[in-house]
Formats: C-alpha cells, structure tokens, sequence
C-alpha cells in the first residue's frame, strides 16, 4: 500500500532525525560542561526539540497502526520505533544533565572526550543500521560498550580515595551519564536488528 509505505517513510526520516539531534546533544554536551554557556543554551535548545520530535513520532506511529493496521515488519517497525524514539529523547535529557555540570580542564577531561569519541562512533553504526546496514552491528556496539564501561571504571578509579568536591562529582555522574548513553544505543541497535529480522538479540 503505496500511502503506507509513505507514511512509514516519513516516521524513519523523523527518527533519523531525533537520533541526529540526539547525537549532537552529546557532542556538545561536555563542551558545555566545561562552562561554555552559548553551548549550554544550545543543548538546553535540543532537548526541548527532542521533546516535541518524540511526540510527534508517537503519535504518527500509533496513528498509523490505527488507520492502516499493518502486518509483519510494517507492525514490528510502528510497534519498535516508539520505544526508539523515546530512548533517544533520554539520550538528550542525559546530555543535558551532563551540559549543565561545571567542570574544569584537567586529566578526567581527557577521558570524558575518549568516552564522548566512542558514543559517537557508536551513533554512526546505529545510523547506518536504522538505514539498512546491519552487517556487523551487533559485535561493533558490543565491543564499544565494552570500552565505555572501561573508561567509566577507569575515571572511578581515578576519583577514589580523592575529595569529594562538587567538581569531582560532576566528572563521576558525566561518565556515568556516558556510560548510560551506550547503554542506551546498544538497545536501540538490537530493537533495528528485531525490525529488520524479527529476532530478538542481545547488545550489552
């Protein structure tokens, strides 16, 4: 049903945007955090973007299921893209908090910019599985999450036994928060391989 197929064309473009606007959430997030206040206001911007973006791939998608009740992939894609969407909506409101600490220029800097490269790289992957390549998604999220949990317990390790000043626990939550946003990909790569193959697997 070609207006079905339109339909369900315009709800991937909404998501690869959200995941687009997501992914730029984060690459500003720590630039933020190190007290850039134009880029604060930017993340701040986005955040409220993805809010209303969320909304409107919900309710697109439950208007679709209801006006054309689709079947096997068709529902598993309408079904899967809300939670999608909503993940990625978390994925601002973790870069948000991250933009919001204050956090100054010294060696755990460097390690949240190592994590930060690896969301990011990790959001490519995901983009080129919601456009059809998932050709060796599954290993390559897993292999980064891997690394994100490293480098979280790395910045852990650094801060123990050290004051617990409110810079050092903003630098604690931010890797956390990165920690949580690969978390959050890796999810949303097994809910792509669930739409295109109708297996469940997975990435964590």
């Amino acid at each position: 049903m070609k207006v079905l197929e339109e339909r369900l064309e315009k709800i991937k473009n909404e998501l690869l945007e959200l995941h687009r606007m997501s992914k730029n959430a984060v690459e500003l997030s720590l630039k933020a955090a190190l007290n850039d206040d134009v880029t604060r206001y930017q993340v701040e911007k986005i955040e409220k973007q993805a809010d209303v973006l969320n909304t409107d791939i919900e309710n697109d998608s439950l208007a679709a299921v209801a006006l054309f009740q689709p079947v096997a992939k068709d529902l598993r894609f309408l079904s899967t893209v809300m939670r999608l969407s909503g993940n990625y909506e978390r994925i601002t409101d973790l870069a948000l908090k991250i933009a919001r600490f204050s956090i100054s220029d010294n060696e755990f800097t460097e390690k949240l910019l190592a994590m930060q490269a690896v969301i990011l790289e990790m959001f490519d992957i995901v983009e080129r599985a919601i456009q059809g390549d998932t050709d060796r998604m599954r290993d390559e999220l897993i292999s980064r999450d891997d690394r994100l949990d490293m480098m979280k317990d790395e910045i852990i390790g650094g801060l123990l036994g050290g004051e617990l000043s409110q810079e050092n626990l903003s630098i604690l939550l931010s890797a956390i928060h990165f920690e949580r946003i690969g978390d959050i990909l890796s999810k949303n790569g097994a809910r792509i391989i669930f739409i295109n193959e109708g297996r469940r697997v997975w990435i964590k």
